[in-house]
């Protein structure tokens, strides 16, 4: 019988066969909860490829191009980011925290996925610059909503550039 990682790795390698779309990236340190974040994607029915860190140092280093990295047609810029607030350093926190002096990361969704839900690590999640927080297990249709908002999210985004930009005229 397959290891959780080996199953992992065999469901990421059939997806990225007949993904479209923009890029997700989970940043994740459990193989367990990378586990169920891929059977969430493939309940929800959507196509976009999915690419997997499990670490904050390798997300920073995915995110920057860096190393193995460099090849973006291959790691492409996510659209989105599932991002383990409790993962090993750099955590997910400094991660968030680190994307905020990068002009190329600001189009990014950036989901904040842990498994305690209190007040105070939803509010320390927003101030380090999360877009959203989600509370882990997530099921398809988080995923699936989440995919969806995804085009709305980034319409709204370039809407508020240009009225800044038009604004500064």
């Amino acid at each position: 019988m397959k290891s959780i990682t080996e199953q992992n790795t065999d469901w990421l390698e059939r997806r990225s066969e007949e993904s479209s779309g923009a890029a997700v990236l989970i940043a994740e340190d459990s193989e367990a909860d990378i586990f169920f974040l891929l059977r969430a994607f493939a309940a929800s029915k959507v196509k976009n490829p999915v690419h997997v860190v499990r670490t904050g140092s390798e997300a920073i280093q995915y995110l920057s191009g860096q190393g193995k990295y460099s090849a973006r047609t291959r790691y492409p810029i996510p659209g989105i980011v599932l991002l383990d607030l409790k993962m090993p350093a750099p955590d997910g926190f400094e991660v968030l925290r680190w994307k905020q002096f990068r002009p190329d990361m600001q189009k990014i969704l950036w989901v904040a996925l842990s498994n305690f839900d209190g007040i105070r690590t939803i509010n320390d999640a927003y101030a380090a610059g999360a877009t959203t927080f989600l509370t882990k297990p997530l099921d398809g249709k988080d995923i699936q909503h989440l995919i969806e908002g995804f085009n709305d999210y980034w319409q709204l985004q370039e809407a508020v550039c240009s009225a800044r930009s038009g604004a500064a005229v």
